[in-house]
């Protein structure tokens, strides 16, 4: 008989880790209990289908432990896409973008402010 120790499932390990997780994490989850966060959903990770899946599924978590998340749209790399295909400079100071007029009115056409019209259709 040997002595070594038999090896440990994978689904074993992985549920083991992230046991460990989520036990670090019980302070800030008792502490946001009721707070609702702002979480960005930058472009990069709206590229890839994993991390698309994986950030539902954490944004689904913060909500079953009683956190109220709101996401907010990054879309960095899509919308420098789209400025790029119709020749629009773009200009970024600190990381964030400095519209120009021609950008601004560009963004109004793809997102229009919303309707102030409450009348019945």
């Amino acid at each position: 008989m040997s002595d070594t120790p038999p090896s440990t499932p994978p689904d074993l390990a992985a549920a083991t880790e992230r046991a460990r997780v989520l036990a670090q994490a019980l302070p800030f989850l008792r502490r946001y209990a009721g707070a609702t966060i702002v979480v960005k959903y930058g472009g990069h990770a709206m590229g890839e289908e994993g991390l698309a899946e994986q950030f539902a599924a954490d944004i689904a978590l913060l909500k079953q432990v009683g956190i109220n998340p709101v996401v907010v749209h990054g879309g960095g790399p899509q919308i420098n896409a789209m400025l790029k295909r119709l020749a629009i400079q773009s200009t970024f100071v600190q990381g964030c973008a400095s519209p120009t007029k021609q950008w601004s009115r560009w963004w109004r056409w793809c997102w229009p402010a919303p309707s102030t019209n409450t009348s019945p259709a």
